[in-house]
Protein backbone atom coordinates (compact mmCIF):
# COMPACT_ATOMS: atom_id res chain seq x y z
CA UNK A 1 0.00 0.00 0.00
CA UNK A 2 1.72 3.28 -1.17
CA UNK A 3 2.17 5.37 2.74
CA UNK A 4 0.32 8.35 1.04
CA UNK A 5 -2.62 6.67 0.48
CA UNK A 6 -5.46 8.25 1.76
CA UNK A 7 -6.98 5.89 4.92
CA UNK A 8 -10.87 5.68 5.96
CA UNK A 9 -11.06 8.57 9.03
CA UNK A 10 -11.58 7.87 12.33
CA UNK A 11 -15.33 8.13 13.25
CA UNK A 12 -16.42 8.09 17.49
CA UNK A 13 -20.24 7.73 16.27
CA UNK A 14 -21.32 6.29 13.33
CA UNK A 15 -24.58 7.02 13.72
CA UNK A 16 -24.39 10.67 14.81
CA UNK A 17 -22.30 11.07 11.56
CA UNK A 18 -24.95 9.90 9.13
CA UNK A 19 -27.47 12.00 11.30
CA UNK A 20 -25.35 14.95 10.82
CA UNK A 21 -25.07 14.27 6.75
CA UNK A 22 -28.72 13.85 6.68
CA UNK A 23 -29.01 17.25 8.27
CA UNK A 24 -26.80 18.80 6.25
CA UNK A 25 -28.57 17.59 3.16
CA UNK A 26 -32.56 18.71 4.90
CA UNK A 27 -30.66 22.24 4.96
CA UNK A 28 -29.17 22.48 1.32
CA UNK A 29 -32.84 20.82 0.41
CA UNK A 30 -34.32 23.99 2.47
CA UNK A 31 -32.24 26.52 1.17
CA UNK A 32 -31.90 25.78 -2.80
CA UNK A 33 -36.25 26.18 -2.48
CA UNK A 34 -36.16 29.20 -0.17
CA UNK A 35 -33.47 31.40 -0.21
CA UNK A 36 -32.43 34.04 -2.52
CA UNK A 37 -28.86 32.97 -4.07
CA UNK A 38 -30.42 29.78 -4.85
CA UNK A 39 -28.93 28.17 -7.96
CA UNK A 40 -32.92 26.95 -8.79
CA UNK A 41 -34.81 30.14 -10.46
CA UNK A 42 -37.11 31.48 -8.36
CA UNK A 43 -40.22 30.59 -11.44
CA UNK A 44 -39.11 26.38 -11.42
CA UNK A 45 -38.66 26.30 -7.83
CA UNK A 46 -42.78 25.02 -7.10
CA UNK A 47 -42.30 22.33 -10.36
CA UNK A 48 -38.53 21.24 -8.99
CA UNK A 49 -38.22 17.85 -7.70
CA UNK A 50 -35.36 18.00 -5.14
CA UNK A 51 -31.97 16.87 -4.50
CA UNK A 52 -31.13 13.32 -4.93
CA UNK A 53 -28.14 11.46 -2.90
CA UNK A 54 -26.83 8.29 -2.77
CA UNK A 55 -26.56 6.62 0.84
CA UNK A 56 -24.05 7.31 3.49
CA UNK A 57 -21.31 5.50 3.59
CA UNK A 58 -18.75 6.16 6.47
CA UNK A 59 -16.08 4.17 4.62
CA UNK A 60 -15.97 7.48 1.72
CA UNK A 61 -14.69 9.62 4.64
CA UNK A 62 -10.97 9.02 4.44
CA UNK A 63 -8.26 11.58 5.18
CA UNK A 64 -4.14 11.70 4.07
CA UNK A 65 -1.64 14.20 2.61
CA UNK A 66 -2.01 16.13 -0.01
CA UNK A 67 0.92 16.08 -1.67
CA UNK A 68 2.19 18.76 -3.93
CA UNK A 69 3.65 19.66 -7.10
CA UNK A 70 6.47 22.03 -7.40
CA UNK A 71 5.52 24.31 -10.81
CA UNK A 72 2.08 22.56 -11.03
CA UNK A 73 0.67 23.23 -14.55
CA UNK A 74 -1.03 26.32 -14.91
CA UNK A 75 -4.19 26.62 -17.28
CA UNK A 76 -7.62 27.84 -18.13
CA UNK A 77 -10.50 25.31 -16.95
CA UNK A 78 -13.73 25.33 -19.26
CA UNK A 79 -16.89 26.29 -17.75
CA UNK A 80 -20.25 24.92 -18.59
CA UNK A 81 -20.67 27.37 -20.90
CA UNK A 82 -17.80 27.34 -22.37
CA UNK A 83 -15.96 30.35 -20.89
CA UNK A 84 -12.17 30.34 -19.45
CA UNK A 85 -11.00 30.48 -16.29
CA UNK A 86 -7.55 30.56 -15.10
CA UNK A 87 -6.65 27.58 -12.70
CA UNK A 88 -3.31 26.60 -10.58
CA UNK A 89 -2.51 22.89 -10.42
CA UNK A 90 -1.56 22.48 -6.54
CA UNK A 91 -0.97 18.92 -6.08
CA UNK A 92 -2.84 16.04 -5.46
CA UNK A 93 -4.75 13.45 -2.83
CA UNK A 94 -4.20 9.71 -3.77
CA UNK A 95 -7.32 7.74 -3.07
CA UNK A 96 -8.49 4.53 -3.06
CA UNK A 97 -12.26 4.47 -3.99
CA UNK A 98 -12.63 0.64 -5.62
CA UNK A 99 -10.70 0.80 -7.99
CA UNK A 100 -7.37 0.82 -6.55
CA UNK A 101 -5.00 3.98 -5.89
CA UNK A 102 -6.19 6.96 -7.98
CA UNK A 103 -4.57 10.66 -8.28
CA UNK A 104 -6.92 12.95 -7.51
CA UNK A 105 -6.21 16.49 -8.24
CA UNK A 106 -6.13 19.72 -6.44
CA UNK A 107 -6.50 22.97 -7.86
CA UNK A 108 -6.95 27.15 -7.15
CA UNK A 109 -9.43 29.10 -8.89
CA UNK A 110 -6.69 32.20 -9.58
CA UNK A 111 -9.72 34.63 -10.32
CA UNK A 112 -10.75 33.83 -6.96
CA UNK A 113 -7.84 34.55 -4.38
CA UNK A 114 -8.14 34.98 -1.12
CA UNK A 115 -5.49 35.32 1.79
CA UNK A 116 -5.51 31.31 2.09
CA UNK A 117 -5.09 28.97 -0.16
CA UNK A 118 -8.55 27.92 -1.86
CA UNK A 119 -8.57 24.85 -2.54
CA UNK A 120 -10.96 23.08 -5.80
CA UNK A 121 -11.64 19.70 -6.07
CA UNK A 122 -13.29 18.86 -9.27
CA UNK A 123 -13.99 15.69 -10.30
CA UNK A 124 -15.70 13.29 -12.88
CA UNK A 125 -15.79 9.40 -12.17
CA UNK A 126 -17.55 6.00 -13.39
CA UNK A 127 -21.15 7.71 -12.99
CA UNK A 128 -20.67 11.13 -14.51
CA UNK A 129 -22.88 11.52 -17.20
CA UNK A 130 -25.22 8.23 -16.57
CA UNK A 131 -26.01 8.66 -12.67
CA UNK A 132 -24.29 11.93 -11.93
CA UNK A 133 -24.00 15.29 -13.68
CA UNK A 134 -21.90 15.09 -16.46
CA UNK A 135 -19.66 18.27 -16.11
CA UNK A 136 -18.69 16.40 -12.57
CA UNK A 137 -19.13 17.09 -8.93
CA UNK A 138 -17.19 19.31 -6.55
CA UNK A 139 -15.58 17.79 -3.14
CA UNK A 140 -14.68 20.39 -0.25
CA UNK A 141 -11.57 19.38 1.64
CA UNK A 142 -10.74 20.54 5.06
CA UNK A 143 -7.74 20.57 6.74
CA UNK A 144 -7.43 18.20 10.05
CA UNK A 145 -4.42 17.79 11.85
CA UNK A 146 0.02 17.37 11.20
CA UNK A 147 -0.70 17.89 7.41
CA UNK A 148 -3.82 15.70 7.28
CA UNK A 149 -6.85 16.66 5.25
CA UNK A 150 -10.54 14.94 5.38
CA UNK A 151 -12.03 14.11 1.95
CA UNK A 152 -15.63 13.33 2.64
CA UNK A 153 -16.88 11.81 -0.49
CA UNK A 154 -20.25 12.02 1.26
CA UNK A 155 -20.43 15.47 1.05
CA UNK A 156 -19.87 15.92 -2.85
CA UNK A 157 -21.89 18.21 -4.96
CA UNK A 158 -23.65 19.17 -8.11
CA UNK A 159 -21.82 22.36 -9.24
CA UNK A 160 -24.88 25.01 -9.25
CA UNK A 161 -25.64 24.64 -12.97
CA UNK A 162 -26.88 21.26 -12.68
CA UNK A 163 -30.22 23.35 -11.77
CA UNK A 164 -30.34 26.00 -14.50
CA UNK A 165 -29.83 29.53 -14.51
CA UNK A 166 -26.91 31.23 -15.89
CA UNK A 167 -24.02 29.48 -14.05
CA UNK A 168 -20.15 28.94 -15.83
CA UNK A 169 -19.26 26.22 -13.92
CA UNK A 170 -15.95 24.83 -14.02
CA UNK A 171 -15.77 20.87 -15.70
CA UNK A 172 -13.72 18.46 -14.06
CA UNK A 173 -10.73 18.00 -16.44
CA UNK A 174 -9.92 14.82 -18.04
CA UNK A 175 -6.72 14.17 -15.42
CA UNK A 176 -9.71 14.75 -12.62
CA UNK A 177 -11.51 11.62 -14.05
CA UNK A 178 -11.11 9.04 -11.91
CA UNK A 179 -12.07 5.03 -12.72
CA UNK A 180 -14.11 4.38 -9.78
CA UNK A 181 -17.50 4.58 -9.44
CA UNK A 182 -18.43 6.85 -6.66
CA UNK A 183 -21.78 6.36 -5.36
CA UNK A 184 -21.81 8.68 -2.44
CA UNK A 185 -22.76 12.43 -2.41
CA UNK A 186 -25.37 14.39 -4.80
CA UNK A 187 -26.62 12.26 -7.95
CA UNK A 188 -28.72 12.46 -10.19
CA UNK A 189 -29.04 16.12 -11.26
CA UNK A 190 -32.30 18.14 -11.98
CA UNK A 191 -32.43 21.03 -14.11
CA UNK A 192 -35.62 23.27 -13.42
CA UNK A 193 -36.02 23.72 -16.80
CA UNK A 194 -36.05 20.37 -17.92
CA UNK A 195 -39.04 19.59 -15.08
Amino acid sequence: MPPDLCQVAPLDDRDAYVQEIERARAERERSFRTQSWSPVPEALRADWQGLQYYPVDPSLRVQGPLIRVVNGRRFDIVTTSGELRPCHEIGYFLVDLGAGPEKLPVYELLDQRSREENMFVPFADATTGTETYPAGRYLEVEPVERGLYLLDFNTVYNPSCAYGGSFQCPVAPDESHLRAAVRVGERGWSEAAAE
